[in-house]
């Protein structure tokens, strides 16, 4: 059975949200669709307008690498927002973007999956989705905030380059069975909608509580990379703006806004 193609209209059609799908625009092919929001962005786009694509040729990750997006097998999606907020404030996005994945994953599947900080998305310990969020702030330009969404749906282990094999897993994997992207999607963007506007509402405590509960790295050994160093210590739990907050081996408290970790 061939993959379900993705259609705007459907999608719109079927989408009952107050913010998030204000615009939706499919692409057959795009380099990248954060770089695509963005030149919507630059265009005054819609607050809300979403971005998807069947296949990426270039699409990126954290710290300039790629994210593997073979066609129609995945989820590669943008979104566009126009918050009043701080950089501080911007940088939480990521973590609710994250949360809102879990929360779709869950509702279209009985797939077990966590977070790890601060973007990744794990199942049974390999990455099965991830989010990039980029603040656009050039002068003369509109500011917003771009939020990258890829989720592996129905690839097979062997659709996975040599390697991702022993990092990277899909839906489909670990569920047994494939699945519509559609409905799928149809979750994602409304879960942005509803933790979007609870984090508007209700600030980053509530947002950092329902990550964390959403998370397993607590009390685990843990290594944060960030630029040419290495932390070892255990995380404890995230700060009130969001940082991880990890204990180093003398019982130092330690806190990080940035980084890369890895569980032990």
């Amino acid at each position: 059975m061939p993959p379900e193609k993705l259609d705007a209209a459907t999608l719109k059609n079927n989408l009952q949200t107050m913010l998030v799908g204000s615009e939706i625009h499919v692409f057959q092919e795009t380099d990248s669709t954060n770089r695509l929001a963005r030149e919507f962005l630059e265009k005054d786009a819609e607050n809300g307008l979403v971005v998807l694509a069947e296949r990426q040729t270039a699409g990126r990750g954290r710290f300039g690498r790629s994210w593997h997006s073979p066609a129609e097998l995945g989820i590669y999606l943008s979104l566009v927002l126009k918050p009043e907020l701080t950089l501080k404030h911007i940088s939480q996005l990521t973590l609710m973007a994250g949360v809102s994945v879990i929360l779709a994953i869950e509702e279209a599947t009985r797939v077990p999956a966590r977070l790890k900080w601060p973007n990744d998305v794990l199942v049974h310990g390999k990455k099965v989705a991830g989010v990039l969020c980029e603040y656009c702030a050039e002068p003369d330009l509109p500011h917003g905030v771009i939020i990258g969404i890829g989720i592996n749906v129905n690839q097979f282990p062997d659709q996975f380059p040599d390697e991702l094999k022993s990092l990277a897993t899909s839906l489909r994997i670990e569920s047994g069975e494939p699945l519509d992207r559609t409905p799928l999607i149809l979750s994602l963007l409304r879960h942005l909608d509803g933790e979007y506007e609870a984090f508007l509402l209700e600030g980053e405590a509530h947002l950092i509580q329902k990550w964390s509960e959403h998370s397993d790295m607590w009390d685990r050994s843990v290594i944060v990379k960030q630029g040419g160093n290495l932390i070892e210590g255990t995380a404890l739990h995230l700060d009130p703006v969001g940082r991880l907050v990890i204990a180093d081996s003398q019982g130092n408290e330690l806190a990080f806004d940035s980084g890369e970790v890895s569980l032990k």
